[in-house]
């Protein structure tokens, strides 16, 4: 059974965060996209729009000082949605965020992410991770 064509795309948008090409994770976002950030740490919020989503994900790489790690267990695919099912570790300032994590995009026709959420199993830890 071929892949749907949506899991070579966010494998695509995974490598790229992973390699430090935001220019090529940006490729991968419609224009208008929004990544919704829940939670009361400095991160939260909606980022808007192609660019903005990038240099928020730069900004995460630069102050986790490249540790930022995201080990992919499975990636579930239809036309309208994609799901990640990972597991998150980020080093910063001598503490540690561990943690298993559901990503969820949604895809246009053309293929872009229009919008992602991210989901964890620890939100204690993560608030207090980035105050």
């Amino acid at each position: 059974m071929n892949e749907h064509p949506n899991i070579e795309r966010i494998k695509r948008e995974y490598q790229a965060f992973a390699e430090d090409n935001f220019e090529g994770l940006g490729e991968l976002f419609s224009d208008d996209a929004v990544w919704h950030v829940a939670g009361d740490t400095p991160l939260a919020g909606d980022h808007i729009g192609r660019t903005d989503i990038v240099e928020f994900l730069r900004k995460l790489a630069h102050d986790t000082h490249d540790s930022f790690m995201i080990e992919v267990h499975d990636i579930l695919a239809n036309d309208l949605h994609t799901v990640v099912l990972a597991h998150t570790t980020v080093k910063r300032d001598g503490e540690c965020y561990s943690a298993d994590e559901v990503h969820v995009f949604c895809m246009s026709e053309a293929g872009l992410i229009t919008e992602a959420w991210g989901f964890t199993s620890e939100p204690e830890g993560r608030g207090q991770f980035w105050f």
